[in-house]
């Protein structure tokens, strides 16, 4: 289960990190990385939705291009060999960058990037954006989404994963009016955890874009 007094803390110190640290690139990573040091996200790692993502992706893309936005150490998403063709993480923290690329998995790459600002050539067939929309503000997030569609094939989807969709209401309304079509709005709950959710967006507006179809989700007593 996700460690509660680390959660509390980020819900404390979200408004001055926001404020007064976010603007500043180098000061922000640094805070990023001493997070890292600390081993304050390592509860991340063992979390149990990590399969979630990936059969999400199955559903409209099989053995996909993967690009991970605010990918962290991204050991709690099972790339088991066979389910991906390549994965691609990118997350500000020097630190996390090294604990993922560690993990020694076959056929990723990592880069240390801003998210805020990336911008990537490459096509993938799936963008995952797990738990990090909201150390956005609503603007950048409503950017971020923007600009994702020129990083997409044309079978590709954005997966935005909300662990307390109540809490972050604000950006639940970006998602739902970014204008891209919202193809899948899938209920999701860890363990005892608030109520989450998975949003699945098309990469432009189109009628004969097909619904996502429904896969089980985590949802444990």
């Amino acid at each position: 289960m996700a460690n509660p007094l680390v959660r509390t803390l980020a819900r404390l110190t979200s408004f001055p990190v926001r404020v007064l640290i976010r603007p500043h690139r180098r000061l922000h990573a640094a805070l990023w990385n001493v997070q890292y040091a600390l081993g304050l996200w390592r509860y991340l790692d063992d979390m149990s939705d990590g399969a979630m993502p990936l059969s999400l992706i199955e559903t409209w893309a099989r053995q996909p291009t993967i690009l991970d936005l605010g990918c962290g150490t991204s050991a709690n998403l099972p790339l088991a060999g066979g389910r991906y063709r390549h994965y691609h993480g990118v997350d500000l923290s020097q630190r996390a960058i090294e604990a993922a690329r560690a993990l020694g998995r076959p056929d990723t790459s990592f880069e240390v990037a801003d998210i805020r600002s990336y911008r990537t050539g490459r096509r993938y067939d799936a963008i995952l954006l797990r738990e990090v929309i909201y150390y956005l503000s609503p603007a950048e997030s409503a950017a971020l989404l923007g600009r994702l569609p020129t990083m997409l094939t044309d079978r590709g989807r954005i997966v935005v994963q909300i662990y307390d969709v109540a809490r972050a209401d604000a950006f639940v309304r970006v998602i739902r009016e970014c204008g891209l079509p919202l193809v899948a709005e899938l209920p999701v709950r860890l363990d005892d955890g608030p109520a989450g959710a998975f949003f699945v967006l098309a990469g432009a507006s189109s009628a004969g874009v097909r619904p996502v179809p429904a896969v089980p989700t985590t949802d444990r007593p």
